[in-house]
């Protein structure tokens, strides 16, 4: 089976930005930009809105990028952003990173990152992620890789669907139980996220390490 390329405008209004996305018709969960990838870009924007200096030349990873739709979003608002995902997802992530070059206000980098393994990096200001949570046997080793990369000073937003199969139930549920061990959580209600990109069954986390 061919797999088909499509492109996905996205809309930062705040900015007079329309961001490009390359889709794939078929592949794995890192082909296309999924819903909790806007809401979270388009919190970001409204963070934006808020105060305009939010994002300015602060220190941002994304882990799990896919296409780069958060990231990139992050970047367009004046960060300095490393886009993360497993090596062989590079490459069309870097294809979008070129396609969207133009509209970038601070700095992109794409990065090859495993969880669980060793990753030498500046302290950062951001850690994004949207969508991660599917596969059960890499949630020990995403709970690892975020307490590495962050510091209590450290904002850490993760945006994830809830979805209704109980191995997905049941990998959240893991999640949370490990990531409760070294971060305090709060949930950004819906009224705070963006007005149309927002849904009940999408939750963002505001997260801060532990001073342990």
């Amino acid at each position: 089976m061919d797999t088909k390329a499509y492109y996905r405008n996205f809309d930062l209004e705040s900015i007079d930005v329309t961001l490009r996305f390359c889709q794939q018709e078929y592949g794995d969960v890192n082909c296309v930009v999924w819903d909790a990838s806007l809401v979270l870009a388009k919190y970001l924007e409204t963070l934006f809105l808020k105060n305009n200096e939010t994002f300015k030349s602060k220190r941002v990873i994304e882990l799990g990028s896919g296409l780069g739709c958060v990231g990139l979003a992050a970047a367009c608002f004046g960060a300095n952003v490393k886009l993360t995902d497993l090596p062989e997802n590079l490459p069309q992530l870097q294809q979008n990173v070129e396609e969207n070059t133009s509209c970038i206000n601070g700095s992109v980098q794409t990065v090859a990152l495993t969880w669980g393994t060793t990753f030498e990096s500046e302290a950062f200001d951001f850690l994004l992620m949207a969508d991660c949570i599917y596969y059960p046997e890499v949630v020990e080793a995403l709970v690892k890789t975020i307490t590495e990369l962050t510091t209590p000073k450290t904002v850490i937003l993760i945006c994830q669907e809830l979805r209704e199969t109980e191995k997905q139930k049941n990998t959240w549920k893991m999640f949370l139980n490990l990531f409760l061990e070294h971060f305090d959580v709060s949930y950004v209600p819906e009224e705070e996220q963006h007005p149309i990109f927002s849904s009940s069954d999408i939750i963002i986390i505001n997260a801060k390490k532990k001073c342990m």
